[in-house]
């Protein structure tokens, strides 16, 4: 394996790590896929970027796409992985962005890609974790010569049933929590439980058309956008599927706790009803929604996603196999 830093040419350049095999080259060019990430993360590597959001302590960093990347190339697939706009060593803004940025830059790092000397131009796929899996559908729609989509905890259903498992999770679970657990909480992580408390005027906020909410307590002040929470109510995730008509792959943790399971089924349905055969569909047990393994406990399993310490743990080898397995099927016949 081999990487470089490179610079993709869009609205305001995109800055990223083109992960190539060890032996690509013009005479041997490798399948390639674009790595998307979700909305939290910014990072070429799937992390947050460091002091983002405002007020955050040190975040964990799990390196989702990092891993994907190295592991795919030891598969024989090359990756690019790139910051998001307004994000890293990318141009532009980060609040200027929104859905339709995204996908903007996505295409233009498919376009890029193809272009290169090491890389086969007709099998080049997209992946996406997490709400990136909504602007890898899009460049299915956009661009009909995507070779294959990698679909990683994506969303299928409601967003406001989203919002509320993810903002709310802290509050259903309080009186479980030790007193230990909620004064650390409640000193280190104040904007969660302002959150918490305020997701319903968020979501009323976003019905109202409002471009930005306020939420107060606690001694913290939030001030929230709503441009993608207003793109998100206008969507039926469900159906966007159906852009994907290449081979695919739908990869799901059996206790992701961002995105629920029923999702991944939603999804292979979804695909499977608009005529693609080509889908595999994965729930691997015991990993959160970064495929990080999870303790079995209940309770300790949701302090360690409140509190972020799952990703302090390594990428399961079998989610990550399970994902070089398939890019070599589907892209090296």
């Amino acid at each position: 394996m081999r990487e470089r830093d490179v610079t993709v040419p869009s609205a305001f350049g995109l800055a990223g790590v083109l992960c190539l095999p060890e032996d690509a080259s013009a005479r041997r060019p490798a399948p390639a896929i674009v790595l998307l990430q979700g909305s939290g993360a910014d990072t070429r590597d799937g992390d947050l970027e460091p002091g983002w959001p405002p007020g955050t302590p040190d975040l964990p960093a799990p390196g989702t796409l990092r891993r994907v990347a190295h592991r795919l190339a030891g598969a024989g697939v090359a990756t690019l992985r790139y910051d998001r706009r307004g994000f890293g060593a990318s141009g532009g803004r980060a609040e200027d962005s929104h859905y339709g940025t995204d996908l903007e830059d996505a295409l233009a790092a498919v376009a890029w890609l193809r272009a290169q000397d090491e890389i086969d131009l007709l099998r080049v796929g997209i992946g996406g974790h997490s709400a990136g899996v909504l602007t890898a559908c899009h460049v299915c729609r956009d661009d009909p010569d995507v070779a294959a989509a990698l679909l990683l905890g994506g969303l299928a259903s409601s967003i406001e049933g989203l919002m509320r498992d993810n903002f709310g999770r802290v509050d259903q679970y309080w009186n479980r929590f030790t007193a230990e657990q909620r004064a650390w909480i409640e000193k280190n992580l104040p904007a969660m439980l302002v959150r918490a408390e305020g997701v319903e005027r968020y979501l009323e906020a976003i019905r109202a058309g409002e471009p930005t909410v306020t939420l107060e307590g606690r001694g913290v002040t939030l001030t929230m956008r709503t441009s993608r929470g207003l793109q998100d109510m206008a969507t039926e995730y469900a159906a966007e599927f159906r852009h994907v008509r290449c081979p695919a792959l739908i990869l799901h943790g059996g206790n992701d706790l961002n995105v629920r399971v029923a999702d991944a089924l939603t999804a292979y349905r979804a695909l499977r009803d608009a005529g693609n055969d080509a889908v595999q569909l994965s729930v691997v047990a015991g990993l959160d929604h970064y495929f990080n393994p999870t303790p079995a406990d209940e309770v300790t399993r949701v302090w360690e996603r409140v509190s972020l310490e799952s990703l302090r743990r390594p990428m399961s080898p079998v989610a990550l196999d399970t994902m070089a397995a398939w890019a070599g099927r589907v892209l090296r016949p």
